[in-house]
């Protein structure tokens, strides 16, 4: 089950695309009932003004607290998601677009890399901030599983439908195989919450652009990934493909952190 989501947190910065993440958080925060916590990293005082500007026209009467630090930018970030604890963190990012001007361009990776709760990354340019429509792409890793509680939790909330993609670089029997299962068993979690949801596959090549072609093909609004595992030291980290979908999505990306202590599991299959 899918922990309560009951403080937001939001870094920003004085991008546009921190302007759409606001208008995100307080779409979910209204959704969720949760408070909205509001963080910028200083790095000179124009740009400090700038930003809180922006923050006072974005939210206006809505509630919120609004906090400024100074030091490294995703370490700081981090070191105010745990000190609340947040249970999402929603932040723009400027993906491989070549803007130097905003921090949060070169850091979002490094926060959904160290997050312990699920990140919300989107991309300059992204209009979407209502979610009706997730896709939840189920690959043939032993994690992939661990987020559809999340993906639950999230229909739930915001009234949305759940759009399962299995995908694989391979096409092989096995693989196909274990990525239907895991999609079956989704399927069901799914089903029993009463959650309208469609299924589809996308196997062979790269699961980045199968993703981000799904989601562009059924107008999707959201897209939810994991963290990637490292078999040689057993560590999780935003692996190549995650990495991929935060920097290139056209759609919202919510990377799940992948836990190594807990198992997925469904007595149907």
């Amino acid at each position: 089950m899918s922990a309560p989501i009951t403080k937001i947190l939001t870094a920003v910065d004085a991008s546009d695309a921190s302007t759409v993440a606001l208008h995100a958080a307080v779409s979910l925060a209204n959704a969720y009932k949760a408070s909205l916590y509001v963080h910028h990293v200083v790095e000179n005082a124009p740009i400090a003004e700038k930003v809180k500007l922006m923050v006072n026209q974005v939210l206006n009467t809505i509630p919120h607290q609004y906090t400024e630090g100074k030091g490294g930018v995703y370490k700081e970030i981090i070191s105010k998601s745990l000190d609340l604890p947040s249970g999402l963190i929603v932040m723009g990012t400027h993906g491989n677009s070549g803007f130097q001007d905003f921090w949060l361009g070169s850091n979002a990776n490094k926060v959904v890399n160290s997050a312990k709760c699920p990140v919300l990354t989107i991309r300059a340019g992204v209009t979407k901030t209502q979610f009706r429509k997730i896709i939840l792409p189920m690959d043939s890793s032993f994690e992939t599983r661990q987020k559809v509680p999340m993906a639950i939790n999230l229909a739930e909330h915001l009234n949305a439908s759940i759009h399962i993609l299995g995908v694989s670089t391979s096409k092989d029997k096995e693989t196909e195989h274990t990525v239907t299962n895991y999609m079956t068993q989704a399927s069901y979690q799914i089903q029993d919450h009463k959650i309208v949801h469609t299924t589809a596959k996308r196997l062979g090549g790269n699961i980045t652009n199968a993703t981000i072609s799904y989601a562009q093909e059924i107008d999707a609004d959201l897209i939810i990934i994991m963290t990637e595992q490292e078999p040689q030291i057993g560590s999780f980290f935003l692996g190549k493909f995650a990495q991929q979908m935060v920097n290139n999505s056209p759609v919202p990306v919510l990377v799940v952190p992948t836990r190594d202590d807990i198992l997925i599991t469904d007595a149907r299959l």
